[in-house]
């Protein structure tokens, strides 16, 4: 007959008691961090409508339907979703930046392959000054009041309804494109293990540049130490900095 101990009893009950505090503390955290998402996402929502439909209707005007772009990002545990912004660009941009790449050429040369009509030759010419660069300066496609729209970070307001969808979190590691994440090492895919966010502490680190490592260490550290706490202080201090426009992407 197996004899138990009072002793190794009194241990395991203790052990057991511990993780099942642990596991209460972890989901009491994530729910309350789900309500601040739903709760604050949605009055966000309902205070900038007015914001979010003059937009909706500026670009409507302007160039047309669609009014937002969805680029697939990097969610929770790799999950890919398709992120929403606010377009900036012209419709035609991707197919324009699609024949940049087929016909490019030299920066020193005078004339270029089979021009398709005058605007596409105009935006060519700019692009190409800029081909090895990764993002263009003055990007020619983007929309009269496209610049405003992302100095300001109004292009990420269609964000918050991934947030309230639970695709996304108000504060988390922001979301990457497949692409970049590809290039990825496995301690920098462990940010991922916890949802992207509209801000984070890479946001209001303060730095006006910081390298890529330095950026995955604050998202790995948001993520070990991720609390109500945190994220509220975080909320707070992401205010001033995007009203200065010393917001990260």
């Amino acid at each position: 007959m197996i004899q138990i101990s009072k002793t190794s009893f009194g241990q395991n009950l203790a052990a057991w008691l511990l993780l099942a505090r642990h596991h209460l503390r972890h989901r009491l955290r994530k729910g309350a961090k789900r309500a601040l998402d739903i709760t604050c996402g949605s009055l966000v929502v309902l205070m900038l409508s007015p914001l979010l439909i003059a937009a909706a209707l500026l670009i409507i005007i302007v160039d047309g339907r669609p009014v937002t772009f969805a680029g697939k990002r990097v969610g929770k545990l790799g999950r890919l979703f398709p992120m929403m912004k606010f377009r900036t660009m012209r419709r035609d941009a991707e197919a324009i930046e699609k024949k940049i790449q087929e016909h490019k050429i030299s920066k020193t040369a005078q004339h270029f392959v089979d021009p398709e009509n005058e605007s596409v030759l105009k935006l060519r010419k700019a692009l190409l000054k800029f081909s090895d660069e990764e993002k263009y300066p003055n990007d020619p496609r983007i929309l009269p009041f496209g610049k405003f729209m992302r100095k300001f970070s109004i292009d990420e307001l269609p964000q918050l309804f991934h947030i309230i969808n639970g695709d996304m979190s108000l504060v988390g590691p922001r979301p990457f494109a497949m692409w970049e994440v590809a290039e990825f090492t496995p301690r920098d895919l462990l940010r991922h293990k916890i949802k992207p966010g509209l801000t984070g502490l890479w946001q209001v680190s303060n730095r006006s540049k910081i390298t890529h490592d330095e950026a995955i260490g604050l998202d790995l550290k948001y993520a070990a130490r991720q609390s109500l706490w945190l994220d509220l202080k975080i909320l707070f201090m992401t205010v001033p900095i995007a009203l200065k426009n010393r917001g990260g992407n």
